[in-house]
């Protein structure tokens, strides 16, 4: 079967390979940061035809700002683009905690430019042109990664993919009862665990702007949180079991239990 490559200039299309043995039952979010109108239109159809959600982004400005705010599972990022680029946009997207895979895309075949890109914080590195086919494959394989999704802070665990928190302790292995906004908050206390996250960075991350949310959101939601530590900290019997600090006139912190 022929499958077309992406590259300026040709016509786009898109062939769809045959599916894995099993598929997620949710579908996996990527953020695609691409600023070729007609490549980045070919490859979201084509993603979304094979079951993947995508959000598109034009310009590095745009892609870090949805990229940070952690609402996606795979990132696909050009090197070249607008308002800066990619390589310094996976460079905070790591900086900034985030653990999800990135694929990087590239016309810049020389290994130079490949090394760099991995040691920004790329997981893999796909040259253009390239065969969709590929691409997906390359999408699936990173996803299997179980480190990708998994966040860890002594015995409080969350899965991301499956937006599941979990605590251990004496008592066996609890599940945090937990809304969204509650996980989306937990994920992002537990990238920085011991450092003091601002009100307004929470607030970016878990609800994409900060400028129209009140105090009162966010402070309703940290006290969901915490209640929902408590409670697992009682029915896990887990006294080490992560607390959340509050940081006067700065935000929050998620401290050790064994601080």
């Amino acid at each position: 079967m022929c499958r077309a490559a992406f590259h300026r200039g040709a016509p786009y299309r898109v062939t769809r390979p045959s599916p894995p043995a099993s598929v997620p039952d949710a579908p996996l979010r990527v953020l695609l940061v691409e600023d070729e109108a007609r490549l980045a239109a070919s490859v979201r159809r084509g993603l979304e035809e094979e079951g993947f959600a995508v959000d598109v982004a034009t310009d590095a400005a745009d892609g870090e700002a949805q990229a940070l705010s952690g609402g996606h599972d795979l990132l696909v990022v050009d090197w070249r683009l607008p308002l800066g680029d990619g390589k310094t946009l996976v460079e905070r997207f790591r900086a900034a905690g985030h653990r999800r895979p990135v694929l990087m895309l590239t016309a810049l075949a020389d290994v130079e430019h490949r090394v760099a890109g991995l040691d920004a914080g790329a997981d893999d590195y796909l040259p253009k042109p390239f065969a969709f086919d590929e691409l997906v494959a390359r999408l699936r394989a990173l996803a299997r990664r179980p480190d990708a999704w998994s966040l860890r802070v002594g015995p409080l665990e969350a899965d991301g993919r499956r937006r599941l928190a979990t605590l251990d302790g004496a008592g066996g292995t609890h599940t945090l009862a937990l809304r969204p906004k509650e996980f989306a908050l937990l994920e992002a206390l537990m990238r920085q665990p011991g450092a003091a996250v601002a009100r307004a960075d929470l607030a970016e991350t878990v609800w994409g702007d900060a400028l129209y949310l009140t105090d009162n959101a966010l402070d309703v939601t940290v006290s969901g949180l915490r209640r929902a530590l408590d409670d697992a900290r009682r029915a896990a019997g887990a006294p080490d079991a992560p607390w959340i600090e509050t940081v006067r006139g700065l935000g929050y912190r998620l401290v050790a239990g064994d601080a």
